[in-house]
């Protein structure tokens, strides 16, 4: 017949056959209590990365933070999911006649080695070719070289390129659909396997001598990096309350 003993305040069920699975504080314990303390160990270490890689990144120009939150698979185990956050980030004026920034939605198009990538811009250049290229030297897409001995660059809110006045191009400024999660790559480039379309110039402009910084806020990223580390530490003596409670069980057991 089953039976039931108390030791230090945890009630245990006994079969038969050994310890029934479910045992409590209270309230049932299940025994995948480690298992999904484990899995919230690895949702906010998660959580960390993604809060420090916007903290390295707060004075990257262009760069859009990522914001993390929580699935629930089945057994209510969290894993963490990511989304872009794409708004706009302060534009900064510089008087440099190569430095560009996109106000609204849209990304200048750049040929990288790995193919085409998007980007916020920055501060460009005129390469050995002649062709205008970002800080990596990857050239942005939509434009011609500019001509040998020209002086005077200027860049419309349409992204229109004139060098000395004569027209050389328009800048590719593509937009993604909304929620698309983008994948950040190093020098301020985004890539994305959505589908892109060309930016609504009535809402996104192009600005000539300025440079948008970083969306990231660093004190909301110190707040959450200190939230993070607090959920973490919790989770932690969750872990060692049940191994605890586990162990007790074990040697109570053994007594009978």
């Amino acid at each position: 017949m089953p039976g039931r003993f108390q030791f230090g305040g945890t009630v245990v069920a006994l079969h038969r056959s050994g310890l029934n699975p479910d045992f409590a504080v209270g309230s049932s314990v299940r025994p995948t209590g480690l298992e999904n303390a484990a899995a919230a160990l690895r949702y906010w270490e998660r959580r960390q990365e993604v809060v420090a890689n916007n903290l390295a990144n707060v004075n990257t120009d262009g760069f859009k933070g990522e914001r993390a939150f929580a699935r629930l698979l089945d057994g209510n185990t969290p894993v963490v999911g990511t989304t872009t956050d794409l708004s706009n980030g302060s534009v900064n004026a510089t008087g440099n006649p190569l430095d560009v920034a996109i106000s609204g939605d849209g990304f200048f198009v750049v040929q990288t080695p790995k193919g085409e990538r998007l980007s916020r811009g920055g501060s460009l250049a005129i390469d050995a070719d002649r062709r205008i290229v970002d800080a990596n030297g990857n050239q942005l897409q939509g434009v011609d070289a500019v001509p040998v001995g020209a002086k005077l660059i200027a860049i419309d809110a349409q992204g229109r390129v004139r060098a000395d006045g004569k027209d050389i191009g328009r800048f590719r400024i593509e937009t993604v659909p909304p929620g698309t999660n983008l994948q950040h790559e190093g020098g301020g480039q985004f890539s994305t396997t959505a589908a892109r379309t060309e930016a609504d110039m009535t809402r996104t402009k192009v600005r000539q001598g300025a440079i948008e910084g970083s969306n990231v806020s660093s004190l909301e990223s110190m707040v959450d990096m200190i939230a993070v580390q607090r959920a973490y530490g919790a989770v932690q003596k969750s872990m060692a309350a049940l191994d605890a409670v586990r162990g007790m069980a074990s040697a109570e057991l053994g007594k009978l």
